[in-house]
């Protein structure tokens, strides 16, 4: 009896959760940099070609394919942006990844933890920031009354306001410190922000 393709990729993506965990285990008690692929596979137990399989690099086990892509968090931010002001879609376009990390928070927020703690990785992160603010700078401009070098500089502002809000309450929210969804407090910090309607 053969195994279904469909089968053997539910197989892979176990496989692929279960030694993420290890490691991101791991990697929150020990800190990332302290921790090989060697000591990972030797908790697995697998062999280091085996883990290889599944991730190019301990980097990999971290990021994968857990945070979005420019163009995903461009789109979206598209879904909101024809319906509310430039802020309040960016707001819901961040609230929407927060349900979606609060599905998963155990994984995420021991995720967000070994990034936050470890320099190389929050650069790697940062990074993404850059191409998120570059994919949405041009749908924050080509919605304000207003065009030219001023509407660009109030875009940027507006992005880099909207991913500082979602790094401070990522931040409490990883921490184990608060019983808050990160939904939750995705809305109390993007609050505190008022931006004038363009």
């Amino acid at each position: 009896m053969s195994t279904t393709p469909g089968l053997r990729m539910k197989t892979r993506q176990a496989v692929t959760e279960a030694l993420a965990d290890t490691a991101l285990e791991l990697f929150d008690t020990a800190g990332f940099d302290q921790v090989t692929v060697a000591d990972i596979v030797a908790a697995a137990g697998i062999s280091q070609r085996s883990f290889f399989r599944y991730f190019s690099s301990k980097e990999d086990v971290v990021f994968g394919d857990r945070i979005p892509s420019a163009e995903e968090v461009r789109d979206e931010l598209l879904r909101h942006l024809d319906n509310v002001p430039a802020w309040d879609a960016l707001r819901a376009s961040f609230r929407t990844a927060a349900l979606q990390m609060d599905d998963d928070k155990g994984r995420w927020k021991r995720a967000t933890r070994v990034i936050c703690h470890t320099p190389g990785l929050r650069a790697r992160y940062l990074e993404k920031h850059l191409a998120w603010t570059d994919a949405l700078v041009p749908e924050i401009v080509s919605r304000m009354a207003s065009g030219g070098p001023e509407a660009e500089l109030r875009a940027h502002t507006m992005i880099n306001t909207a991913l500082g809000c979602f790094d401070v309450a990522l931040m409490r929210w990883s921490d184990n410190g608060t019983d808050l969804s990160l939904a939750a407090l995705v809305d109390d910090v993007f609050g505190f922000v008022r931006f004038p309607r363009s």
